[in-house]
């Protein structure tokens, strides 16, 4: 099948007839809806499928963002109702029905959109021959409050995940009718997209519906317990004034005002040998319901999609963009250097009853480092790496194999940050000649060099094939004993359990 670039793609699907955008080899359809709108009365209730329309959905323009907090640097652009949307890049020329590519969109539960710079995809569908579909789901208060205290709001939990499953499912019923094969379908996402994808390993109403999935800078264990959940949510009902139905049918801002008293507080995340503080991410998925009956890990642990190949892996400096860099992503300024009582209160709080003893176990790894770089090593491993880690551990027995990569790029815009968090993303998108993509990787040859690997990588495993490169030494799956993981960089190599005596010091911890 092929389409002339000069013409407006043109689909016939169950829902109705719906046209695009022609971009060279590009056809793009942005801010397809595959759930109703929101409304003042269904902001919080599970989300219902689009209905059939008449006539031709002109799908383009991006569809609003969910509602979130303005933050500049996201570059969401505005937010509304009608947010519950899907976009599609596919190749103008299609022989075959192409593998699918679903993206979830990080942002910590909170922010972002499936549209933003960051994840525009013509690059890699250009270059691979996939069809890559972007989804924005509710975020928040609304898309992970916490209801069942004040059931006559009729709200759901994990609403935000309901959004998620209601997408996959309209992928699998009508990405044919655009040249995509709906039994070969990869999740691929990053940051709270990664985590919401550990969600949907281990959730019984996601089964089906995907195929593969690649985990970037996500786990499952940023996840809470209703009572916790609860506790949250009764923070926004506070700052309501105690009248959460006025507040949730009410304006919009009034909404995300009331929702930041949710941040402002800690809360013990996942199933852990010790609570584990989370400070800032606050509004995360629930286990307990229909949805995630059991922490994700636990059920992951005990064969939960363990027939789909997993991909997975962390950049080396995780935590240096939040520490280094908040005002980044809308934070406070860059904190002073550490002196040694900061440090160690630092630890002690964010992991209570072990935190000296951790730091001295990460001095003695790093005696040379400021307290800065100790600390942000420290929290690189607690939040995603080390996390990642009991993941890819659980399916050492896995039928299907497991991945396991670090990413090793400086970012251009500040050295200090080095490889820190979302600086895998340009290289997966191809964008690294684009001025966002600059501004992580700085752009050049050796640059596109390696997003060209990468994305030959991520979608030879998209489509069933292990994940490969050029110039890239054979990927061998994460097996006990060799634990091997490959360090995407400059020269890509295979390292056995980097960092081996780093990950030991977690051991019974988390």
């Amino acid at each position: 099948m092929s389409t002339s670039a000069s013409v407006a793609p043109r689909v016939s699907t169950r829902l109705g007839v719906i046209t695009g955008l022609a971009r060279g080899s590009i056809e793009l359809f942005r801010g397809l809806p595959y759930a109703q709108p929101l409304t003042p009365a269904r902001r919080i209730a599970a989300p219902v499928p689009v209905e059939p329309w008449a006539g031709e959905f002109e799908a383009t323009r991006w569809a609003p963002a969910a509602p979130q907090e303005d933050l500049p640097f996201m570059g969401v652009g505005g937010s509304g109702e009608a947010c519950l949307a899907l976009n599609i890049w596919r190749p103008a020329q299609r022989a075959a029905a192409l593998p699918v590519m679903v993206w979830i969109h990080g942002g910590g539960f909170a922010t972002g959109a499936s549209h933003q710079a960051l994840y525009e995809a013509s690059a890699l569908v250009r270059d691979n021959g996939v069809i890559v579909v972007s989804l924005n789901y509710r975020l928040g208060i609304l898309g992970f409050g916490e209801w069942s205290d004040w059931p006559a709001l009729g709200g759901v939990s994990n609403a935000g995940l309901r959004d998620q499953i209601l997408g996959l499912q309209w992928v699998r019923d009508h990405i044919a009718d655009f040249g995509g094969d709906p039994g070969n379908v990869t999740l691929f996402g990053e940051s709270a997209g990664g985590m919401s994808i550990a969600c949907l390993l281990a959730s019984p109403l996601a089964a089906g519906l995907f195929h593969r999935a690649i985990l970037q800078s996500g786990s499952p264990d940023h996840v809470v317990a209703p009572t916790e959940a609860s506790r949250i949510t009764r923070r926004f009902v506070d700052a309501a004034g105690g009248d959460p139905a006025s507040c949730l049918q009410g304006d919009i801002a009034g909404i995300i005002a009331a929702q930041q008293a949710c941040f402002l507080t800690t809360v013990n995340r996942g199933a852990h040998a010790r609570p584990v503080s989370q400070f800032g991410m606050t509004l995360m998925p629930v286990f307990g319901d229909d949805l995630l009956p059991e922490p994700p890990l636990e059920a992951l642990r005990r064969g939960a999609s363990a027939h789909l190949p997993v991909l997975l892996g962390t950049t080396v400096d995780e935590w240096n963009l939040f520490y280094l860099a908040p005002q980044a992503m809308g934070g406070r300024a860059a904190r002073p250097e550490a002196d040694p009582d900061r440090l160690r209160h630092e630890f002690e709080r964010t992991l209570p009853g072990r935190g000296e003893v951790m730091l001295e176990g990460y001095r003695a790894l790093m005696p040379e480092a400021a307290g800065s770089e100790i600390f942000c090593a420290y929290e690189t491993d607690r939040m995603f790496r080390i996390p990642t880690l009991r993941l890819a551990e659980a399916r050492f027995d896995a039928p299907a194999p497991t991945w396991h990569y670090l990413f090793d790029w400086p970012c251009a815009w500040n050295r200090r940050l080095k490889s820190c968090h979302v600086m895998e993303v340009p290289f997966v998108f191809g964008i690294t000649d684009q001025p966002t993509g600059q501004f992580f990787t700085g752009g050049g040859e050796a640059a596109a060099r390696l997003s060209a690997e990468v994305r030959s990588a991520w979608t030879a495993f998209a489509r069933g094939e292990s994940p490969a490169a050029a110039r890239w030494p054979a990927w061998k799956p994460y097996r006990q004993g060799e634990r091997a993981t490959l360090r995407i960089a400059t020269r890509t190599v295979l390292e056995n359990d980097p960092e081996r005596e780093r990950r030991r010091l977690w051991n019974g911890v988390i």
